[in-house]
């Protein structure tokens, strides 16, 4: 089984740190690969024009040099150089990796993992961010890392209701979530890995039923939350009963709590190497303040995350 056949690589200076497990996901998807590398300020380069010379020229240096860059790295790798396609692009990082992506009908795009990440860089959305918020289809941010390949999978899903056939599922959010699982279990086998099926859970209203006047008794409260998390680790259960999981080690957890840190906590202290998880993919205002799971996760992890969005995500950035 190949999940997925056609790769974007977005090229960067860190590239080095991640070029063993994109090399790793190519050849055991047989995909092939293309890699992009987008130039967002190119005026640094016009002080080495000389003067007879042009910017078209300039451009056509700087593109040679760094095509041979990019495939010096692929040099012991000959079943690999010889499949690249590598293009460049001058202007916006995000918008012209999208436009290839669609262009090109990738099917996963790859980035490194940034190091350093400022207070611009969480207010206004770094590459990634907005590669997770824009991209349509699944995007992986890859930890630079020497060590081996993923050997803890963590797979957050949210299944809405239990299978019953009086109960109706959203079509998206069911879909997702079974994409999610899809992946996710994919990458475990793949890699032999372990495979943590995560689900958390929280009691709406749970502070105004606690205290106020809209109080309740407290034993009626603590009722009503081992009610609910009953339910929610049946529809967990459930999920993962839907799938063969007999040659995958794997563990199904359930949570209580705000889904973004009970995520990037059990990561942290679970030595979590890859979250597979669903995002909605937010913009302008809504997702510059309030931002969704995914970017939450993205911002506490010290681990890869790959991201999918939902059948119905249509992204702001188009082709013409």
């Amino acid at each position: 089984m190949r999940l997925f056949e056609n790769i974007l690589l977005f090229y960067n200076d860190e590239f080095a740190g991640i070029k063993a497990e994109v090399i790793r996901l190519v050849r055991k998807n047989q995909a092939r690969l293309k890699i992009i590398e987008v130039f967002d300020n190119f005026d640094q380069y016009l002080e080495l024009l000389p003067p007879s010379s042009s910017i078209d020229e300039l451009k056509e240096v700087i593109i040679s040099e760094r095509r041979l860059e990019i495939l010096g790295h692929f040099e012991a790798d000959p079943d690999i150089s010889s499949q690249i396609t590598i293009i460049f692009k001058f202007g916006n990082p995000v918008v012209e990796i999208i436009k290839e992506a669609i262009r090109g009908v990738h099917d996963l795009v790859i980035k490194a993992a940034s190091g350093n990440k400022t207070f611009m860089d969480h207010l206004f959305g770094n590459i990634a961010v907005k590669l997770v918020r824009k991209c349509p289809c699944p995007v992986l941010i890859l930890k630079p890392s020497e060590g081996a390949s993923f050997q803890k999978i963590l797979a957050p899903v949210d299944p809405k209701t239990v299978r019953e056939e009086t109960t109706k599922t959203d079509e998206h959010e069911d879909l997702i979530c079974r994409k999610v699982m899809d992946i996710s279990i994919f990458m475990a086998r793949m890699e032999n890995s372990h495979l943590d099926i995560f689900h958390c859970w929280f009691l709406p209203g749970e502070t105004l039923l606690a205290s106020g006047r809209t109080r309740i008794a407290p034993d009626k409260l603590n009722h009503m939350k081992m009610l609910a998390e009953k339910i929610h680790t049946q529809r967990i259960s459930t999920l993962a009963g839907d799938y063969d999981l007999s040659d995958i080690r794997h563990s199904v957890v359930v949570r209580k709590g705000d889904p973004g840190e009970m995520i990037a906590d059990y990561a942290d202290k679970n030595g979590i190497d890859l979250i597979v998880m669903g995002t909605i993919g937010r913009s302008g205002l809504a997702g510059l303040l309030i931002g969704s799971t995914a970017e939450k996760v993205i911002d506490q992890v010290n681990c890869s995350v790959l991201t999918i969005k939902p059948a119905n995500f249509k992204s702001p950035i188009t082709i013409r």
